[in-house]
Parts: C-alpha cells; sequence; structure tokens
C-alpha cells in the first residue's frame, strides 16, 4: 500500500522525495496517565478479588518504553486480561515499542 501512496505522491507533486508514516503524539508516559487506563479495568479486578497496580517504569525517552505492572488476585494469571490491559495502554500512548511486562 505505501508503495502505491508514495508513487502517486511522487507523480503528482515532484518535490516529494520520501513517504514516511508518523504516529500522533499521544500522551505522556507517566503514572497519572497509566492510572487513567489501568482506573477502567479495576472495577472488573475488583469484582474478581484482584488489584493492579505500577511497579516501574523504564526508558521514558528510549526506543523501547516499558511499563512493569504488579497484579494480584485470580486473574492475574489469566493471559487473556493481561493481554487486554496491554492493548489499552498501547492504544492511550499510541507509542511504538511500547512494551508491557508483569512483575
Amino acid at each position: 500500500m505505501k508503495m502505491g501512496l508514495e508513487r502517486g505522491l511522487k507523480e503528482r507533486i515532484p518535490e516529494i522525495q520520501e513517504v514516511i508514516q508518523a504516529l500522533p503524539e499521544g500522551p505522556p508516559l507517566n503514572d497519572e496517565q497509566i492510572n487513567i487506563v489501568l482506573d477502567g479495568v479495576r472495577p472488573f479486578l475488583q469484582v474478581a478479588g484482584g488489584t493492579i497496580d505500577i511497579d516501574k517504569i523504564e526508558g521514558v525517552d528510549g526506543l523501547q518504553p516499558t511499563i512493569w505492572l504488579d497484579m494480584q488476585g485470580s486473574s492475574a494469571s489469566l493471559s487473556s486480561v493481561k493481554l487486554e490491559i496491554a492493548q489499552r495502554l498501547q492504544r492511550h500512548f499510541m507509542m511504538a515499542g511500547l512494551r508491557v511486562e508483569w512483575s
């Protein structure tokens, strides 16, 4: 798809030398913003007797920032719950290379 789009733009606008995909700016990667996302899942975890907290954030200005989360309770072993939380964080921050790890 990129090749067709790039070729079409270069044909119409000869000054274009390269077409690159840019991600929109997301919110800053900090405890407050992470908690906004986690607050959306905490009620569901609490019903199942679980909790989730931020353990640490690494590499905020690096190429592969990592959010370490600590989840307790019966849902802590469910990979589907972990996957949903990781996807919500990735959608919220729109940051290439963002990793979510579990303590």
